[in-house]
């Protein structure tokens, strides 16, 4: 099932040499041309799956998976719906082409988005569930959840795997504190943008911003830190002085006569009239640009929702040529509803063409195709940062316009008296620049409202962080974490365990191990009292799960579990509890080399199957062999 990952990051087959390499029939060694394993495996919906997959084969990968809907290793010679998938590779467990995505869905898992260690988040992966339902031999008999791989790169990863076997509410707390923690990184990500914005504006406009942190701080209080400073020649002081400033000297210039018009007020009606038509002409080429901007817009629109729909097919194809690469027949060919050219609906049964291309020749035109769409995106991104600027523009000297339209009439209308040309420019430019001034803090302004509310967003999500993460354990949560220490105690009682009195014994709300007084579990005890306690643990999650109809796949299966020559009375007792979760509907398996009438006599009056192979016969078996 691919799930080998769970002892290491190996990518080596952990089988024998008699499926890889040799094996030996009739007293004759030969080598292993072909070999493959399949499971049939049933939920508890009583769907059944066949699982094949290779071990050693020169026409499929071994990361090739290939399911039958249906029971064909118990009953062989039905048709069922063949898939194909891949394992131990990128994307296993997210994509639709992966078996884990499968084989979760199948289990009615629906695996938690978790957090890795660099921050980022993704499923908490199968490999990381097995180690409570598997115990291999070599080393999983080493320590409580030996074999619980750290290399995936996820935060607190055997926490993480008990609480969601228990199904204990602790995980929804996890899981809140994540989704809080990600609110925080998008509001503190949303403040570095408006706070950028606030600079860029500010800074054309020749204004300093001072008190505005890069990202949300709780002690920020608008009123007692923002300040806007502007240049005024002698020094920066504040920009609502500046602007009074420049309202009065503007004000004082309006209270006192231009002098009279006499001979230049023709050149000034002339000069008006000139305005005038420039300011039509100008207000009909600003809708012009304003129109092309918004068409330049939505043309850029459009290009990055087809980048968006040409990446998912191509992710699509690569999936399908990793499977045939990996040794799949199945027909990768996707059915198109609407045509992937020009996006038109295609009657059913409608040929694309009659020579259609191959899953490479599919992946190299579509990347072509998205380098030409992203080179297109870049040329939109322009047209629309150059409309942007031109509408920008034309707007700027539309006002510049309109104030000189102004204070033209304004002097055409003076009794009698010519303007003095300096004191009208003069004017004219104190005018613009209060006007530039005003409208950029108007606009800092608002910034800085959205500033304040995006500080509330952030503090409340903080308090919310911090009460999430004071709160205690629920009564359920309290109750499947009594109800695992009880099983584990009774059971390490049971089998004898020495090193320690087993009542002195709990379970961690911590971590979810054993311990004694606050420490796990761990060289304080025997060789053989850390099997007791490695048969305890993983029977009371079984155990737990089932009474409180969590997680747990009810299936354990041990591969040697009398190491350390545990005593018989232990063994027995081990049988004796396996054989009461088997009948309360659990299944438990077990591989041992223990005396076939030593384990006869144990078992004896236990519900139980069991397969012997006796000494010195193979485990693999000829069939219809030929030499």
């Amino acid at each position: 099932m691919g799930l080998e990952g769970m002892m290491s990051p190996s990518r080596d087959v952990p089988l024998p040499h008699a499926m890889t390499d040799a094996v030996e029939v009739g007293g004759r060694e030969y080598r292993v041309e072909e070999s493959n394993v399949s499971l049939e495996i049933e939920n508890s919906q009583g769907e059944i799956l066949t699982i094949g997959r290779p071990v050693k084969s020169e026409r499929h990968d071994t990361t090739l998976i290939r399911t039958r809907n249906g029971p064909t290793l118990s009953r062989p010679g039905g048709s069922y719906v063949q898939r194909d998938y891949f394992v131990r590779r990128g994307g296993a467990a997210q994509r639709e082409a992966g078996f884990h995505f499968e084989l979760a869905r199948f289990l009615g898992w629906d695996l938690p988005k978790v957090t890795r260690l660099d921050g980022s988040e993704g499923p908490l992966y199968l490999e990381c569930l097995f180690p409570y339902f598997f115990v291999e031999q070599k080393h999983g008999w080493s320590g409580v959840q030996a074999r619980i791989p750290a290399y995936l790169g996820i935060q607190d990863v055997s926490k993480r795997s008990a609480e969601f076997i228990l199904n204990l509410d602790a995980m929804d707390m996890v899981l809140e504190v994540q989704r809080v923690e990600s609110a925080i990184s998008l509001v503190e990500a949303d403040w570095k943008s408006v706070a950028r914005n606030i600079s860029e504006l500010a800074s054309r406009a020749g204004i300093l911003v001072r008190g505005i942190p890069k990202k949300p701080n709780a002690a920020w209080r608008r009123e007692e830190l923002v300040a806007l400073e502007v240049d005024s020649g002698s020094g920066w002081v504040s920009l609502d002085d500046e602007i009074h400033r420049l309202g009065r000297i503007l004000s004082d210039q309006q209270e006192h006569e231009v002098s009279s018009v006499g001979e230049a007020a023709t050149g000034i009606e002339e000069a008006l009239s000139r305005n005038q038509d420039r300011a039509m002409q100008l207000n009909m080429a600003l809708s012009s640009a304003i129109g092309e901007w918004e068409q330049a817009s939505k043309q850029s629109q459009s290009i990055e929702l087809r980048i968006d729909a040409l990446e998912e097919d191509l992710r699509k194809h690569k999936d399908a040529a990793l499977l045939h690469r990996l040794g799949s027949t199945e027909d990768a060919r996707s059915e198109y509803e609407t045509c992937p050219t020009c996006g038109q609906s295609l009657p059913d049964g409608f040929e694309i063409t009659d020579y259609p291309l191959t899953i490479e020749d599919n992946i190299v035109h579509l990347e072509k195709e998205l380098a030409t769409f992203r080179s297109m995106a870049l040329d939109a991104n322009r047209a629309v940062e150059v409309s942007q600027v031109r509408v920008y523009r034309m707007r700027e000297e539309m006002e510049t316009l309109r104030a000189t339209i102004r204070s033209q009439k304004d002097a055409l209308v003076s009794p009698n008296s010519m303007p003095n040309a300096s004191q009208l420019t003069e004017r004219l430019q104190l005018e613009a620049r209060m006007k530039a001034l005003q409208e950029v803090r108007d606009s800092i302004e608002s910034s800085i409202d959205e500033l304040e509310t995006l500080m509330v967003t952030w503090r409340r999500n903080k308090e919310s962080l911090s009460t999430l993460r004071r709160r205690d354990l629920t009564a359920s949560d309290e109750a499947k974490i009594r109800a695992l220490r009880s099983s584990l105690t009774s059971q390490l009682d049971a089998y004898g365990f020495r090193s320690l009195e087993p009542n002195s014994i709990d379970i961690s709300t911590k971590t979810y191990r054993p311990n004694h007084e606050g420490f796990d579990l761990g060289f304080d005890l025997s060789a053989s009292d850390m099997v007791r306690v490695i048969w305890a643990y993983l029977f009371s999650f079984m155990e737990v799960s089932r009474e409180f109809q969590a997680s747990h796949p009810q299936i354990l299966i041990f591969d040697e579990p009398r190491q350390q020559e545990a005593a018989r009375l232990s063994f027995q007792q081990l049988l004796h509890r396996a054989a009461m979760n088997g009948a309360a509907g659990s299944q438990v398996l077990f591989a041992t080399s223990e005396e076939e009438e030593d384990l006869a006599s144990m078992l004896a009056h236990l519900p139980h199957q069991m397969t012997s192979i006796p000494r010195g016969e193979k485990l693999i078996k000829p069939r219809d062999f030929v030499s």
